[in-house]
């Protein structure tokens, strides 16, 4: 490449250097931010959500030869999926799993990473397209760090590998939905559209939200003045086999719900934070107008409050293997100035995690807006920051966490920066390219300083996490896979030593950390002696060989202080675990 550059004349020569400079900087990007990914994600490596041990549960079960599990109205089957093709391919034993499901992670950021450079680059033809002309458009480097930081925020902050769960496959499905609906948008056509179509049907088959917005996608990609013939044959071509790619799923869970669904995640959702139905796991009815569950947990005891669920092929822990199954029954209601309180509610959620994940980029884009002369009407560019806002609309109506809100800040963040413009000046350039250097800079510090600040936090790398450990001391002691056992804590958020070891947790006293006026494992430990037997034979009575509690720490009440025998604490963890006399 050094060679080409000397012999070329002088002009052609500075268009080389600058295409060589530019891959050199794309490099570095790529190289730094999946560094950073892969430490991210090798330091939380032992850390596993709630929702986690359900798609380790569905993926596992796929591995060994039960597809049908991939059929679930909570969890959708792509993640799952992809989750299953890792494990059958590595193998990994038990002490690896959560670590391999992590490295996943990085492997769909690097795929995350490839979606936006496509995306950024229409996203950049497109603001050239009204911008150059008239010798206003931004400088390429300043364009392409804004992106970079964008996208860095989006993916590590908002969204964070920690987390075991599809929202990474979104944010990335979202960038090559943008991509491809920009491009069929451009040069419409039957390849355009099938692509699109195939993108937006894997963003389906990845979380149930993507369905609605695929249609969104596509009103963006051929929709518009002029109203063009060719790109209104390639929207009704790019919807007709997207729905046709959906509607086998859509059909297979339609028929396992007996009713019309693609997807109850929503319905549920609704239920929690509007109905006022008791969240998470073991509703028994109510409020007034919710409904009445059609399957309920089987309460035992009110005093302390015990529940029971043992179900057939429904995982670690059947509450939250799907939901969906035990809140069958609720009744979803308008409540209009409930919806006014908490969509208002939510966008101020969601306008606080902007500025707080995404400083670096949100300030910038304030400074380069003050900045900008004639910047460009916000309208212009609809089609790329559309499907953004309609998401975070959707998400405002019921409810919103950070990690739904990446890969579509993403699309909002594209649109909003094309219509940024040069500022008036002889030194105009110049300004802007050191406005960009600082983003870089102030971007780079920030990724550095949390990634530092979570190695720091998790302790550096761990020899036994705790619940490989539980799960261990467990299969010694002579529980074997397919035994059930009974919990005292929350089952829900701290079950993951019980999937390792391949145990089917049937009952609990629940923690209840999500109604901190109800607390029945607080109730349990400080009933007495007397109630305590009363509620451990109940708990024998379900069939459960053994109780465990506390394998949380941050189950306040779940962890046992003074314990007598015959409990026994499980060295190096917080757990205790009671056999019943008929057990090891």
């Amino acid at each position: 490449m050094r060679t080409l550059v000397k012999a070329s004349s002088s002009g052609t020569s500075v268009g080389v250097v600058t295409t060589v400079e530019s891959c050199k900087f794309h490099l570095i990007c790529w190289v730094s931010l999946i560094a950073i990914a892969f430490v991210k994600a090798w330091f939380t490596r032992d850390f596993v959500n709630a929702d986690a041990v359900s798609y380790l549960d569905i993926s596992r079960m796929i591995v060994h030869g039960n597809p049908r599990a991939a059929i679930n109205a909570c969890w959708s089957p792509g993640y799952t999926l992809l989750l299953a093709a890792f494990f059958g391919l590595i193998r990994p034993s038990i002490y690896w799993e959560s670590t391999v499901a992590h490295l996943v992670n990085v492997f769909i950021f690097a795929g995350a990473l490839a979606g936006f450079y496509l995306f950024w680059s229409e996203v950049r033809r497109c603001h050239l397209d009204r911008t150059k002309p008239e010798g206003i458009e931004l400088p390429e480097s300043t364009f392409w760090i804004l992106g970079y930081s964008i996208f860095a925020v989006c993916t590590l902050n908002v969204i964070s590998l920690a987390f075991i769960g599809p929202d990474l496959a979104v944010a990335a499905l979202c960038c090559f939905a943008g991509w491809s609906a920009l491009r069929l948008r451009r040069a419409p056509g039957t390849g355009s559209a099938l692509l699109l179509s195939v993108i937006l049907a894997l963003g389906y088959y990845v979380k149930a939200p993507f369905l609605p917005m695929g249609f969104m996608f596509v009103v963006c990609s051929c929709l518009g003045r002029p109203a063009l013939s060719r790109r209104l044959f390639s929207g009704a071509l790019a919807i007709t086999v997207f729905s046709l790619l959906c509607s086998p799923y859509i059909a297979a869970l339609s028929q396992m719900k007996e009713r019309f669904t693609f997807g109850d995640s929503a319905r549920l959702n609704h239920a929690f934070y509007l109905d006022g139905v008791q969240k998470f796991q073991h509703w028994q009815g109510g409020p007034a107008g919710a409904g009445q569950p059609v399957h309920p947990t089987r309460k035992l005891n009110a005093f302390p409050q015990i529940y029971e669920f043992a179900a057939g092929d429904m995982g670690t822990y059947p509450p939250w293997f799907d939901p969906t199954y035990w809140y069958e029954g609720i009744t979803p209601r308008l409540h209009w100035k409930l919806q006014a309180k908490v969509l208002a509610a939510n966008f101020a959620k969601t306008f606080q995690i902007v500025m707080e994940s995404a400083t670096v980029p949100a300030v910038a884009a304030i400074i380069l807006c003050l900045l900008s002369q004639n910047p460009m009407r916000l309208r212009q560019f609809w089609p790329i920051w559309m499907p953004g806002a309609i998401a975070l609309l959707m998400f405002a109506l019921v409810h919103v966490e950070p990690r739904y809100l990446g890969g579509w800040l993403i699309l909002l963040f594209g649109g909003l920066v094309c219509t940024f413009t040069l500022p008036t000046g002889s030194g105009a350039r110049y300004t802007v390219r050191q406005i960009g250097l600082a983003i870089l800079l102030a971007s780079g510090a920030t990724l550095t300083s949390e990634m530092f600040h979570e190695v720091i936090a998790s302790g550096g790398p761990t020899q036994n996490s705790s619940n490989f450990v539980i799960a261990v001391s467990l299969n010694k002691s002579g529980l074997h896979p397919g035994d059930s056992v009974a919990i005292i804590g929350d089952g829900a958020d701290g079950s993951y030593w019980a999937h390792l070891a391949h145990l089917r947790v049937i009952a609990e006293i629940p923690a209840d950390l999500w109604s901190p006026e109800a607390h029945p494992a607080r109730d349990f430990w400080d009933s007495g002696t007397e109630k305590q037997q009363e509620a451990l034979e109940i708990l024998q009575q379900t069939g459960a060989r053994a109780v465990i509690a506390g394998s949380q720490s941050s189950a306040l009440g779940s962890t046992p202080s003074d314990v007598p025998p015959p409990w026994s604490k499980i060295d190096g963890t917080w757990a205790y675990v009671y056999f019943f006399h008929d057990g090891p």
